[in-house]
């Protein structure tokens, strides 16, 4: 498996609307390919989370990407409800997730995607990358009002993009 290509990291801070965003979560940003890309889109006053449980992972973000606005979160996903609280924030803009949910449990999975839709503010977004060509959509579509798909060709492999969102709650 070759590392995320610039182009498809490019694409996934775009769909997840990166450039207008205050606070974003990163789920699983293994060595940072997309987490450069979320970063280089960013605002200067925005911030991201970067969730990676895998500790020689945390230890290469942290040793390489210098970023004021970059927190390496060493915990697991479903983590993002205490952080959010901790933070006082409203809710995230969005949630980039490179997670390979189709070899995780549907339980364990449905725990994360559960936790991501809770953790975005109103109208916020979810974007995950996928290879898997149809695991996650209906576990999303449990989750989330609208689950778009993509594909995105340019990657080797190619990659199934999944945008979710959930419409403004009622007050």
């Amino acid at each position: 498996m070759a590392p995320t290509s610039r182009g498809l990291a490019r694409r996934i801070a775009r769909l997840a609307g990166v450039e207008a965003a205050r606070a974003v979560a990163e789920f699983g940003p293994g060595t940072g390919a997309i987490t450069r890309e979320i970063l280089s889109a960013l605002p200067g006053d925005g911030r991201l989370w970067a969730f990676e449980v895998h500790a020689p992972f945390v230890d290469h973000l942290r040793a390489t990407i210098d970023d004021r606005r970059l927190d390496v979160v060493a915990e697991s996903a479903e983590a993002i409800a205490g952080l959010r609280e901790r933070e006082n924030l409203p809710g995230f803009d969005a949630i980039v997730s490179a997670v390979p949910f189709s070899l995780m449990d549907p339980a364990r999975t449905t725990e994360i995607l559960r936790a991501a839709a809770q953790a975005l503010r109103p109208n916020g977004v979810f974007v995950a990358l996928q290879y898997h060509p149809r695991y996650l959509a209906p576990l999303l579509s449990a989750e989330f009002a609208v689950v778009r798909r993509e594909v995105y060709l340019w990657n080797i492999p190619p990659a199934r993009l999944l945008r979710a969102q959930n419409p403004p709650r009622a007050e």
